[in-house]
């Protein structure tokens, strides 16, 4: 596969016509429009409208190459002016991503040349195309093109998040109801790294009541002799009393789940109940292994 470098003049000094591109994306509809100017006079409009799933980058390119064949078609010199770097760049690499384009210029050597202009900066041909270009995306003609990558990604998270939260909805145990209540559904501003509020979340960890379903130790019970499960810890243990926090309402746990994650010092008072509580997991365990050891 050919991956050259596209080595184009800014300017052909020879030129005839002064050509101006742009692609537009507004109220999703997607365009792009080339402007064919003579002493900038107009002469020629070209206008068409994209899927609206197309990107503007592909607007811009695709601009780029009806240009290219316009040149080559007229057996013509022109000078393309476009306010879309990217699209100058990426041309100028060794990207296989728009070869298709690329070819177009390659069929315009020695006809093309390619400039860069500010957008918004008063220039009229610029300002020209950019109208023309939002028109294109309701009445330009209809090129298809196929969708860019960045859609398909997009489509493929849309369907993995959706098959994701059908599992996390249909999850019927006792830490999936838990989480369920303070995480209704799956969310990515809601993921979670923090472990200790992972514990809390799913009541898997250092807790009496889960540490017993192993035989880590030989009761559900706290010090203090309520269950040691998480909720104990973080609003009811007297050993943590100096950080409890306040018990939410049923309806009112996704939000006290926010308020714990934005709120440094809520997190904290969280972590220190869990450490305490670990520690009093460890002296139960060593209880455990002493009381063990003497009637072996």
């Amino acid at each position: 596969m050919d991956v050259r470098v596209l080595d184009l003049p800014e300017r052909l000094d020879d030129n005839i016509f002064e050509v101006y591109t742009d692609g537009s994306k507004i109220a999703g509809g997607v365009g792009f429009s080339v402007c064919i100017l003579n002493k900038e006079i107009q002469q020629k409009t070209i206008c068409h409208k994209l899927e609206s799933n197309n990107s503007v980058f592909q607007a811009e390119l695709a601009a780029l190459g009806v240009a290219a064949d316009w040149a080559v078609e007229n057996n013509t010199k022109i000078t393309i002016f476009t306010d879309s770097k990217s699209s100058i760049d990426v041309l100028k690499t060794k990207s296989n991503f728009v070869n298709s384009i690329k070819n177009k210029f390659r069929l315009a050597e020695m006809l093309v040349g390619l400039t860069w202009v500010k957008a918004y900066s008063g220039i009229a041909g610029n300002e020209l195309a950019d109208q023309f270009a939002k028109l294109a995306t309701t009445n330009g003609e209809l090129m298809n093109l196929p969708l860019p990558y960045s859609y398909l990604k997009l489509q493929l998270k849309r369907i993995l998040l959706e098959s994701w939260n059908d599992c996390y909805t249909q999850y019927q145990t006792a830490s999936g109801t838990r989480v369920r209540a303070y995480v209704p559904c799956v969310d990515e501003k809601m993921l979670i790294f923090n472990k200790y509020v992972l514990y809390f979340l799913t009541g898997h960890g250092p807790f009496p009541c889960y540490l017993s379903i192993f035989k880590i130790l030989s009761s559900p019970y706290c010090e203090c002799g309520a269950i040691g499960d998480p909720d104990h810890y973080v609003f009811e243990c007297r050993y943590t009393n100096e950080f409890h926090l306040g018990r939410p309402t049923e309806n009112a746990k996704p939000l006290w789940l926010e308020n714990i994650l934005s709120c440094k010092i809520n997190l904290d008072k969280l972590i220190s109940c869990f450490k305490i509580k670990e520690a009093i997991c460890d002296r139960l365990c060593f209880k455990l292994l002493a009381l063990n050891f003497n009637s072996s």
